[in-house]
């Protein structure tokens, strides 16, 4: 979005010259820059007060102006906008530290253009944050605005509770202890509204409560009315927050007299069916609690995200019933040998997980180590035969921060494909840190190697066919690209579009291909060839505003027929972009070029995109055609996407075919097309011979 890019500066210069030189680096850069110049503190005032500023970039010293009187305006005037001040030198250290205390974000000379667009850059994320923040803060606020109503209505007896004094308390809450006014609870320790003979239990509780170290939230107790009498309570503890500040909640019930059946019941609503250990959804109440504590700097723990290696081999080989039977020994074993260690439980399918309190780095690596060994020594009794396994254990800590438990269960599960990539039996903590760092040293690097490949013409295109089942005549090729080294070498898609998608180069590497495989096209349309290109289009190019008229003019230019072009678009990609693909295809089809949309068939609601993406081909999802002779759903599936596409006038190609059993089953299932590795791997000449008879 154009916003995500637009910089609304203030510039305080001297010199058109001087400031045009910033301006330039930053348009460069890929900010759209508009700015409004000033020369002194009147000026400045008025366009403060009459437009939005996002940054202002300011010249140390100026004929009766500077950026010390620019910063004390902008201090009068209350407004937080970072001033970043420009010297002609680097300036001495005091003058420096001077514009730094008076609140300028940084201070930096002239001749240092590519420092100024990582500070810009920052200064804008971190205006982003802010905004963000601020955001988030007054829907927070609206959000404690409504549940202090609701709580302030219902029926069970809650309270609030700060350091072990009361903040708030409801209606209901004050009724049950005989208060009558909320002010007269506010204050009053919790302690207070216990009989004096469970000050112990509940001091206890509370102390183990605040430290994360206990791993129930609820306590039995006798409550204390103000007139005397004591009565069978529960508490239930849960961590809130109220007004910005971190606090307990705490909900307050009579006992009745199926206290005990409510207790089996409660165990049972955790418990997970299969294993025995607890399930998923106390896991994630249990580990939430820590975190709460952990962001108050309270607490400390880890989660290990324990996967059993090669489960779904064996669930392919023996079954479902054999898989389930090796989980479940496991799963004991774990229980009888480190449930003291923390919380086991069963996440999902062949994962455990152990949320450990009160754990660092070392003892966590410790404790996931041990686990392996355990595993992989126990020797699981499946029916007739003994059999070993082991597991891949992913490790996140829980920490000041943590965000959340959706954050920790993702690093968790990433530290785990770590460890399963490196071959199993072994454990890995992730570092998002480190992760991050390589990460971006990776991007950077691709995003280099793909600006030298454009530049220099390092790409080039490989050809596969695709062949009709039924005699109609044509030859059609997918456009696919490899990039080359300095020494010719290829390199595979696979290792630079993801790269090229996080860089936002993919609209360019697009129009490359574009360009090529008009070239190719025209020079085979004046030979007389009925070739037709089939051309993948990115997301990227789906939101690109100028694609359609650059398309045009390349077509114009080159003089190749619309028709010999058919643009695929990820059925994915269309859906995620359902307007701007609908426009989209819409204005191919104005232009005569044909479309496509690929890998098609994995939808929830299969059908539904077809309903408004109107297509020439669909071209089916590879995970449809893969093991197609063995699996009998997958078959009935691409049978019905074929009579399905036929009533909407759509031809079907079924890619990916690599063997003459699938190509029998596509032929009495109507596909249209065929591609793949059976047919032809994609290669640099149009060299198939569309002659001869497919299958």
């Amino acid at each position: 979005m154009e916003s995500d890019h637009l910089l609304r500066l203030l510039t305080i210069f001297d010199s058109s010259e001087e400031a045009e030189l910033h301006l330039n680096a930053l348009r460069k850069a890929g900010h759209i820059v508009r700015d409004i110049r000033v020369a002194d503190a009147e000026d400045m005032q008025l366009a403060l007060d009459e437009n939005p500023i996002d940054l202002i970039l300011c010249k140390l010293l100026l004929p009766g102006f500077s950026a010390k009187r620019a910063l004390a305006v902008l201090n009068n005037a209350g407004l937080e906008i970072p001033l970043i001040a420009i010297s002609p030198g680097t300036g001495t250290e005091t003058e420096v530290m001077e514009l730094l205390r008076a609140g300028a974000r940084d201070v930096l000379s002239d001749s240092q253009v590519e420092r100024l667009k990582h500070v810009i850059q920052r200064e804008m994320d971190n205006l982003k944050q802010g905004r963000a923040l601020r955001k988030c803060e007054l829907m927070l606020h609206e959000t404690e605005k409504r549940a202090r109503d609701l709580i302030d209505s219902s029926r069970d007896a809650i309270a609030y509770v700060h350091d072990g004094m009361h903040i708030f308390a409801n209606h209901t809450y004050l009724k049950m202890f005989g208060y009558d006014d909320p002010d007269d609870i506010q204050g009053t320790p919790i302690m207070d509204l216990v009989s004096v003979e469970d000050y112990i239990t509940l001091k206890e509780f509370l102390r183990g409560y605040a430290h994360g170290k206990s791993m129930d939230r609820t306590l039995d107790v006798h409550g204390q009315h103000l007139e005397g009498k004591q009565f069978k309570i529960t508490m239930e503890f849960s961590p809130a927050s109220m007004e910005g500040e971190a606090c307990t909640q705490i909900i307050i019930r009579e006992l009745s007299r199926s206290r005990e059946l409510e207790k089996k019941l409660n165990a049972m609503s955790r418990q997970d069916l299969l294993t025995g250990l607890y399930n998923q959804g106390f896991l994630i109440e249990q580990m939430e609690q820590l975190i709460a504590h952990a962001i108050e700097g309270q607490a400390r723990g880890a989660l290990l995200y324990i996967m059993l290696d090669k489960y779904e081999e064996l669930r392919e080989a023996k079954g479902i019933s054999t898989a389930d039977m090796l989980l479940t020994e496991v799963a004991a074993m774990l229980k009888s040998q480190a449930e003291d260690l923390g919380l086991l439980a069963r996440f999902s399918g062949p994962v455990i997980t152990l949320l450990v309190n009160d754990t660092d780095v070392k003892d966590a690596a410790g404790i996931a180590k041990s686990l392996g060994k355990l595993i992989h020594e126990h020797i699981c009794d499946l029916g007739e035969q003994s059999v070993t396994t082991t597991a891949s254990i992913g490790i996140s800590l829980i920490n000041e921060t943590s965000s959340g438990s959706d954050d920790v269960i993702k690093r968790a599960e990433k530290g785990c494909h770590v460890a399963m990539d490196e071959g199993g039996n072994r454990y890995h903590l992730y570092n998002p840190a480190i992760v991050e760092l390589a990460e971006h040293e990776r991007l950077s690097h691709w995003s280099r190697k793909i600006k030298h490949a454009l530049k220099n013409n390092l790409f080039h295109l490989v050809f596969q066919p695709i062949v009709s089942l039924h005699g109609e005549a044509g030859e059609y090729y997918e456009v696919r690209l490899r990039m080359l080294t300095e020494k010719q070498a290829e390199i595979l898609p696979g290792e630079f579009i993801s790269a090229a998608e996080q860089a936002g180069m993919m609209n360019l590497i697009d129009r490359w291909v574009i360009i090529h495989s008009l070239m190719l096209l025209s020079k085979l349309q004046r030979e007389g060839k009925q070739t037709r290109f089939f051309v993948k289009l990115s997301s990227d190019s789906l939101r690109d505003k100028a694609f359609l008229p650059w398309l045009n003019d390349q077509l114009k230019t080159s003089g190749v027929n619309p028709g010999k072009l058919v643009f695929e678009i990820s059925e994915d990609s269309a859906l995620n972009h359902l307007k701007q693909t609908i426009a989209l295809l819409h204005s191919l089809q104005e232009l005569n070029c044909g479309t496509a949309l690929e890998n098609f068939g994995m939808e929830a609601n299969i059908f539904q995109s077809l309903k408004h993406l109107h297509v020439n081909y669909i071209k089916l999802h590879i995970d449809l055609i893969r093991n197609l002779t063995q699996n009998i759903d997958h078959q009935e599936m691409v049978k019905a996407i074929s009579e399905e596409a036929g009533t909407h006038d759509m031809q079907t190609i079924a890619a990916f075919v690599e063997d003459a059993n699938s190509l029998a089953i596509l032929w009495q299932c109507r596909i249209n097309f065929i591609q793949g590795h059976f047919l032809q791997h994609p290669e640099l000449e149009l060299n198939y011979d569309f002659d001869e008879v497919a299958g």
